[in-house]
């Protein structure tokens, strides 16, 4: 059962058992980004498949659409819609909409039609901003009163110095499941977002000259390259709007020499495993997050790339993209389990039981604490404001003698897969609405230090079941990551003795599947 009211003031007699490093002054957002464009100058600011923005040109261009955004009526607090695919359009956008004050919901155009509605509608912004080369339409039924386009066509002229706005107000709101399988709106604040980047200055021992830009929009692993780069006058590179374009991914590492990239970690595995030209030897930082790190690709990280820094990041999107860090070392890759380490600087961790705090070595339900903590939800305002507030994550951790986090699964029916945070149900609806309403469930694989898995169930005869087309039906509703990795046809689910589904069942049953089909492409591949 899904948590009901994550945020929480601090619960008095708590204390964390675990604090990061004392945070640094965090700078004003503005400030900080303004910083970022003196330092980069008329260097090169955003790259992607079409061309450059230097950093002059991006002043420019969020000058340009930040007054355009102002005539339309949008001021301090607003919500404002960034409908693009992941571009520089995109961040064009984002710096554009922060200027005036406001907040921006990105929805990314490559996203199924429903979910994008679905965001837009929740976000309830009635000023939309396009991006001016796409060719991919708003959804439909998504009427707005404003439509802008990203200008394009600059004359030259300086533009206004970004202006301070109150740091408690909303910089974005992004998008991740509820308790009753509809998006649901997490909104951030612009001090959360620049305490978030200034920990990162702080943790990192070195900035990055070329980062390569590897996530969506919608989800809020982007957020962490885009204002690391900016505020440091670094180059942001998008090798393709396609995330998973690993051919795309290590062309640009090559092409422009990239020292930093954030993937999640099944990602970086393939990368790893087809790199045959030596295409990522310029990184100097791999990061990896979004779903667990196996020690395998630890292990394999070390074998191929022994120098270049590995890091394994943890944090829920109501925590402004991470909150535990841990650098991983080649003995980690032995090990049975890859910690996700310590809290970042400024950020408290918090591993809760039924009798109260948990000990060292103990399982507990993980809490997190500090600036990060986000303004709440779109439609669940948070009940408690200030400092003193803790997010309750519904995630298992433990504290091991060394003083490292070590995650153990969440406590309600969320999945996260390839970065994305889905209700089960959510998968459920999308596989029965495939089905054409014939009953049916998922099972989930869950292995340590391996990717979630799904296989779907569906009552049917054998020669009714069409898997292609159930995929390519779920794709069209769902992130493809949250695309069963088979089906099976059933005479009826399992049940227990009170009619409800038995998951435990249907998790074994999926378990057997998968291991047989794993087990079927190994003898395949030695034959």
């Amino acid at each position: 059962m899904a948590l009901a009211s994550p945020f929480d003031a601090l619960r008095p007699g708590w204390m964390p058992q675990s604090v990061g490093a004392p945070p640094r002054g965090v700078p004003d957002l503005a400030d900080m980004l303004a910083a970022g464009i003196r330092a980069g100058g008329s260097g090169p600011a955003l790259t992607d498949r079409d061309g450059t923005h230097s950093y002059t040109e991006l002043d420019q261009a969020a000058s340009a659409l930040a007054l355009e955004l102002y005539a339309a009526g949008v001021r301090p607090g607003t919500p404002v819609v960034i409908h693009c695919p992941l571009s520089r359009w995109a961040v064009v956008a984002m710096l554009g909409v922060l200027r005036t004050g406001a907040q921006y919901v990105p929805v990314d155009a490559s996203f199924p039609v429903e979910r994008r509605m679905a965001m837009i509608r929740e976000s309830g912004a009635a000023v939309a901003v396009v991006d001016p080369r796409s060719r991919t339409e708003l959804p439909p039924g998504c009427t707005f009163q404003t439509v802008i386009r990203i200008p394009t066509h600059l004359d030259g002229t300086a533009p206004a110095s970004p202006s301070r706005h109150d740091p408690n107000l909303a910089a974005y709101t992004l998008f991740t499941s509820g308790s009753s399988g509809v998006p649901k709106g997490v909104v951030v604040s612009r001090h959360s977002l620049a305490y978030s980047t200034q920990a990162r200055l702080a943790y990192y021992p070195s900035a990055p000259s070329v980062f390569l830009l590897c996530s969506s929009i919608s989800f809020d692993s982007s957020v962490a390259g885009i204002y690391w780069a900016l505020a440091t006058g670094a180059h942001l590179v998008i090798p393709s709007p396609a995330v998973v374009d690993t051919v795309a991914i290590r062309d640009a590492c090559r092409e422009y020499a990239a020292s930093h990239v954030l993937l999640i970690p099944s990602l970086y595995r393939i990368l790893l495993e087809s790199d045959e030209d030596d295409s990522l030897s310029s990184l100097r930082a791999v990061i990896v997050a979004g779903e667990a790190c196996p020690p395998a690709l630890v292990r394999r990280h070390f074998d191929l790339m022994r120098d270049v820094a590995l890091y394994n990041e943890y944090g829920p999107t109501e925590c402004t993209v991470w909150a535990l860090v841990h650098q991983c070392q080649p003995s980690d890759g032995d090990a049975t389990e890859v910690p996700i380490g310590r809290p970042i600087p400024g950020t408290e961790v918090y591993l809760r039981t039924d009798n109260g705090p948990a000990a060292t070595g103990e399982i507990g339900e993980l809490w997190l604490g500090g600036p990060g903590v986000a303004l709440g939800y779109t439609t669940e305002p948070a009940t408690s404001r200030g400092a003193n507030r803790l997010y309750r994550t519904g995630d298992f951790a433990r504290l091991d003698e060394r003083g490292l986090v070590h995650y153990h699964g969440r406590q309600d029916g969320q999945l996260k897969l390839a970065g994305v945070r889905l209700e089960l149900m959510e998968v459920e609806h999308a596989l029965s609405a495939a089905s054409g309403g014939r009953s049916s469930a998922i099972g989930v694989v869950r292995q340590a230090g391996t990717p979630i898995a799904l296989v779907g169930f569906v009552v049917s005869a054998p020669g009714e079941l069409q898997p292609v087309a159930l995929r390519r039906h779920m794709r069209g509703m769902l992130p493809h990551a949250a695309v069963p990795a088979a089906f099976h046809a059933m005479d009826e689910l399992p049940r227990l003795s009170n009619g409800k589904l038995d998951r435990r069942a249907l998790d074994h049953m999926a378990a057997i599947h998968i291991a047989a089909s794993s087990s079927s492409a190994l003898q395949g591949s030695t034959t």
